[in-house]
């Protein structure tokens, strides 16, 4: 197969726990871009904390930020924008509340931590995601199932099955691998072309989605059976190792 675009997740895939990229990582993304390949971020960062990256790796292509809610050219322009409507950022913000659930808001400016004193649907911000968060998994259990009942949302949820440590809540229909879709659509790639790499829920779609979904080490179980296969965690610079074998591949 000749594999026109690799598609990375950033956390836990091609950066490490801290946000640093290993050497082997960043030499076989400079090689594959370098090949000719599309090399994509994607990623459920904001794009201000996805800029180091795109510096560090000189990345020449659009990226998706904050679980494909948008996607920006390399240069620095709005390719595409999905928000959350009032109203159910208005249910987000009084679940939060009603069950003491701490936040995180994702908008085209920032992101903005819980802050009790303002409501979100009050603040005259775009939103794009909302991550809800508790050490108190029973609260947060209880809000997922209020907020999938509405089913206007999309939702993923991070920690053990049926006890979720955070929730991300995001307009319906939007995610990676959407974005991906989207993305592909205007550089005229195929996804039968397209290898992801991905680490946790929000990637799951992505890997079955892309024509070589893969896995990381680290990733639950549930990820690595949603993937084509599994590469070494990122303690063992996966992400390179992997590339550099697909690549070697392709020249075979």
């Amino acid at each position: 197969m000749s594999w026109k675009m690799i598609a990375l997740d950033l956390d836990g895939t091609l950066l490490d726990r801290n946000g640093n990229i290993s050497d082997e990582n960043a030499e076989w993304v400079r090689k594959a871009q370098t090949s000719g390949m599309n090399v994509v971020l994607v990623s459920g960062r904001h794009r201000i904390r996805m800029a180091p990256v795109i510096e560090k790796l000189d990345l020449r292509l659009p990226v998706i930020t904050t679980n494909g809610c948008e996607i920006w050219s390399a240069e620095g322009h709005l390719l595409d924008r999905n928000v959350l409507p009032w109203k159910d950022v208005e249910i987000v913000n009084l679940f939060a509340f009603q069950h003491n659930v701490n936040y995180r808001a994702y908008c085209a400016e920032g992101v903005f931590d819980s802050d009790r004193s303002q409501h979100l649907a009050q603040m005259d911000y775009s939103w794009l995601k909302v991550l809800l968060k508790s050490d108190n998994r029973r609260s947060l259990s209880e809000a997922y199932e209020r907020l999938h009942a509405t089913n206007r949302l999309e939702l993923t949820t991070y920690g053990s099955p049926g006890e979720p440590q955070q929730i991300d809540v995001q307009p319906k229909g939007t995610g990676k691998a959407a974005a991906l879709g989207k993305l592909c659509g205007m550089l005229g790639i195929r996804k039968e072309e397209v290898v992801a790499f991905g680490d946790d829920r929000n990637d799951i779609e992505m890997l079955r989605w892309a024509g070589l979904g893969i896995a990381m080490g680290n990733a639950p179980d549930d990820v690595k059976a949603a993937a084509d296969t599994v590469a070494p965690s990122y303690l063992e610079s996966g992400v390179g190792r992997t590339i550099a074998r697909i690549m070697r591949h392709a020249t075979a």
